[in-house]
């Protein structure tokens, strides 16, 4: 016997969080430990509710990941010697945002399929 299929918003859920992580250890990497603590802060206040999978933590975590993505891209336009670096960090960022909003989308089909299913077995029974 199988092993029931994981989600796919698990997946995601998932790879938000490891993208998370990653764009925070690059930016204490990137900018040291001072800079990169305090760049790292808004970072952390969506991490208890990431953890416990609460989607709407994450929604608007997504609204947060977007600034990362345009000041990490201005970054490494406005000073070339750090194009490279600064590139990545927003690919990280970029990416960290649409594991999470993949996550939220996911996450609402998951729970809405159930009681679809439902209704229509009630609607095809009074028919």
């Amino acid at each position: 016997m199988s092993a029931p299929a994981t989600p796919l918003s698990a997946w995601a859920w998932r790879a938000s969080l490891l993208l998370h992580l990653a764009l925070m250890a690059g930016l204490l990497w990137w900018c040291g430990w001072v800079a990169g603590a305090v760049l790292c802060l808004p970072l952390l206040a969506p991490l208890p509710g990431l953890l416990r999978r609460r989607t709407y933590t994450a929604g608007w975590a997504s609204m947060l990941l977007v600034f990362y993505v345009a000041g990490l891209m201005s970054e490494g336009v406005a000073v070339p010697a750090r194009r490279g670096v600064g590139s990545v960090l927003a690919a990280v960022a970029a990416l960290d945002f649409v594991a999470v909003a993949l996550f939220v989308r996911l996450s609402g089909r998951e729970k809405a399929a159930p009681g679809l299913s439902a209704r229509r077995e009630s609607s095809d029974a009074a028919a």
